[in-house]
């Protein structure tokens, strides 16, 4: 069932958007029609924004490519994994995703109907390989940047510091001083 609800997250997502536009208009009364058209869009455009960073779309180019092959092996799995859900399972899919927020719709049996076994063992096996992946790629990460503590020792090798004090008298201006702060408080 954990699948299930990270497969439904992205599509119940939207549904809850446009439910709070619509209880947030409710309680407005009379409203003009731009406003929800710029509500709308403003929505939209975060959704948009923050779809890049999921694995629907490819890294803009200079990014990290981490979990790029795993992003791409997954993609594929992940369509192949949808193309073998039957009509009726895809529709159940759809249907809970749209009632994953109403709470007469989670006590219904038609929310608490699951897919098949092994297409639920199926998915958690390509979820499973996407994450693998990603904590090897993490892994590798951080080793790469682990820093050379030893890098200051290195550079300054076997350099002999001057701590030899010198005879230098320096003039220092008080008043200058009180005159500058005044005027720059």
């Amino acid at each position: 069932k954990a699948s299930r609800h990270i497969f439904l997250f992205g599509l119940a997502s939207l549904r809850s958007i446009a439910m709070a536009m619509r209880m947030a208009m409710g309680h407005r009364g009379r409203t003009s029609p731009v406003l929800p058209s710029l509500l709308a869009a403003a929505c939209l455009c975060l959704i948009c924004s923050w779809l890049p960073t999921v694995f629907l779309t490819a890294r803009p180019h200079g990014s990290s490519t981490r979990g790029h092959t795993a992003m791409r092996g997954f993609k594929e799995d992940f369509e192949a994994w949808r193309s073998s859900l039957t009509p009726e399972e895809r529709e159940m899919v759809q249907t809970q995703a749209a009632g994953e927020f109403n709470k007469k719709f989670r006590k219904s049996d038609e929310f608490k109907k699951d897919l098949p076994e092994e297409k639920v063992k199926s998915f958690s096996k390509i979820l499973g390989k996407f994450f693998d992946a990603e904590a090897a790629d993490y892994k590798k990460e951080v080793e790469a940047k682990v820093p050379n503590y030893n890098r200051l020792l290195e550079k300054a090798g076997d350099k002999v510091l001057d701590f030899a004090m010198s005879s230098r008298i320096v003039e220092i201006d008080r008043d200058a001083d009180r005159r500058y702060t005044f005027a720059t408080r």
